[in-house]
């Protein structure tokens, strides 16, 4: 029996130990240059002592992490200590090397942790230009993975403000594919008066000539929903307009033509 309790005060000092253990380990690392290894242990100290005073250290340690990671170009390192720290110290600032980090984790398309740190970043920013070119970048960021409901008034915003002239237009294309998306969703889920708000939009100024031709196609298959065939070829024949002969959009709007039983004008 005694060495029972023995076994179990040895594993409760074990315990409430871990986390002091894990920031030594990960100060060691540290100090040793190795920064993954250090982020690793701050990492788990903070998993062992989740909400005690030992954060504050474990957010200092990443801090020193994220400097270093800089300093070494290691990429990899520094977008996990900076998500980290958003985690456990939120009003900590970050500045630059949030900035650097997510611009990184875009270009390398790890959308995940670009949409955990833009977002960061562009609260990090004080130059309002500058903070609206993070938030065009965090906007195709979510056209990659579809997000457009949340893109939509993020393109809107940088549209509006016009504080960055280099991505207004460029943000005007993003919320032309945006609208295009969600007028595409809308008739997939069987909501044609949605899809064919969305895809107007689709067709404003701003959008890419391709977006606009696709959009055309888009309300063509509204309007053949709808029963309006005179209406759907007439959207099918915009879609043609600027086109290749042979590019995709054009190919599909031919076909659908064609499946109305009528050929291609001269």
């Amino acid at each position: 029996m005694r060495q029972w309790w023995v076994a179990l005060l040895v594993l409760a000092c074990a315990c409430s130990r871990s986390a002091a253990d894990h920031e030594e380990l990960g100060d060691r690392a540290y100090t040793a240059g190795d920064y993954r290894s250090a982020l690793a242990e701050y990492q788990l100290g903070i998993k062992a002592h989740p909400g005690s005073a030992s954060l504050d250290e474990a957010a200092d340690g990443l801090q020193r992490v994220v400097r270093a990671a800089l300093g070494a170009n290691d990429r990899g390192a520094l977008a996990s200590a900076l998500t980290g720290l958003r985690e456990i110290a939120p009003a900590r600032p970050l500045g630059r090397s949030a900035t650097l980090a997510a611009l990184d984790a875009v270009d390398r398309g790890d959308t995940a942790t670009a949409l955990a740190l833009l977002p960061v970043a562009t609260a990090a920013t004080v130059d309002p230009a500058r903070s609206d070119s993070l938030l065009y970048v965090y906007g195709m960021t979510l056209v990659r993975v579809r997000a457009c409901s949340t893109a939509v008034p993020v393109f809107e915003g940088v549209i509006w403000r016009k504080r960055a002239p280099v991505v207004v237009e460029s943000a005007r294309e993003g919320l032309g594919l945006c609208a295009l998306v969600e007028g595409q969703l809308a008739l997939e889920a069987g909501r044609p008066a949605d899809a064919e708000d969305w895809f107007r939009r689709a067709t404003a100024p701003g959008a890419s000539p391709d977006v606009v031709r696709a959009a055309f196609l888009g309300l063509g298959d509204v309007r053949l929903a709808q029963g309006d065939i005179a209406g759907a070829l007439e959207s099918y024949q915009q879609a043609l307009v600027g086109g290749t002969p042979g590019d995709t959009i054009a190919q599909r709007a031919q076909e659908k033509i064609n499946s109305l039983g009528k050929a291609e004008p001269e």
